[in-house]
């Protein structure tokens, strides 16, 4: 089995999903080719795919190809290598993305997967052929990985790992944040635009941090990647309650839920936890995550779909 990814190939202290995609294809035993979709010629895309199984456009908005990327997908096909497109967000509900849908491209792919799971009608109106995928984590940094003992740099009470932008998460985020700091003043920490945190220092944070509070844009049938990401790495998660997380396994036992907004709701579940509970969560995040929230879970998900 050989795919070929059209992505961002990063360093390991980015966000770097592309790439988690292609480990996950390594960790099934397929060989992944990742190639940068940023300036890469068509023509050695379409070379590139000539014996392949599958072809993955893994999107970053702005990210072209250079030459005539409709073609480009048209010529994979006729090599009989199914076309795949796949990003993990928002769409519909957020002006700027809306106008994207169905015009880039990309979304011609034969089979384009999103985590945006709220709105199958309007992509069908768009003539996309869309599928529901919610977010997934990498292999590379799944599990419990605690800081070295003398390291104290990552024990705090809790965290907020993100940035924000109002046109997209509206007022929740940072009411959530603000609720934070109030609630355990420097026993708080937030990673954001001016302090950035990834890799196997991420994982230091959470399993360090007694709580990680989350948040994603607000719809139906969405969630962030922060969700499997955070939860991945053993982290106890405080995050509102969406509807369709319940069908794909995240409950009160895994992390802890509460109505957005409610930050009175959220005081009182946190308080009420003893250690036993936190560590007892922990391991219920993880569990859920390595069995239902890995990448490898999601190209198995796309070959499925495809056969």
């Amino acid at each position: 089995m050989r795919v070929v990814i059209l992505g961002a190939p990063r360093g390991l202290h980015e966000n770097r999903w592309k790439d988690d995609i292609a480990e996950a294809a390594e960790s099934l035993g397929w060989k992944a080719d990742h190639l940068d979709a940023r300036g890469a010629p068509t023509d050695d895309v379409i070379r590139l795919c000539e014996g392949a199984d599958l072809f993955i456009w893994a999107r970053t908005h702005g990210h072209e190809p250079l030459g005539d990327a409709n073609r480009m997908l048209r010529d994979i096909e006729r090599l009989g290598v199914p076309t795949v497109g796949i990003h993990m967000d928002l769409y519909w509900s957020i002006e700027a993305r809306e106008a994207r849908v169905g015009v880039e491209p990309w979304w011609s792919c034969q089979y384009v997967f999103t985590a945006d799971g709220g709105s199958q009608e309007r992509f069908e109106e768009r003539g996309v052929n869309h599928f529901w995928m919610p977010p997934a984590m990498g292999v590379r940094f799944f599990g419990l990985r605690g800081a070295p003992p003398n390291d104290r740099l990552y024990k705090t009470k809790a965290a907020f790992v993100g940035t924000s932008s109002h046109p997209v998460h509206g007022e929740h985020r940072q009411q959530l944040i603000a609720f934070g700091k109030s609630k355990y003043k420097s026993f708080f920490r937030l990673y954001g635009r001016s302090k950035k945190i990834y890799g196997i220092h991420l994982n230091h944070l959470y399993a360090g941090a007694r709580f990680i509070l989350g948040d994603s844009a607000p719809a139906d049938y969405y969630w962030s990647d922060r969700v499997p990401i955070t939860m991945g790495r053993g982290a106890v998660l405080a995050y509102p309650r969406t509807v369709g997380m319940e069908e794909w396994g995240f409950n009160d036992t895994n992390m802890v839920l509460f109505d957005r907004f409610n930050f009175t709701e959220l005081s009182d579940k946190l308080d009420a936890m003893k250690d036993r509970d936190v560590a007892e969560m922990r391991q219920a995040a993880l569990k859920l995550i390595g069995e239902r929230h890995m990448w490898t879970h999601r190209l198995q998900q796309i070959m499925e779909t495809i056969a």
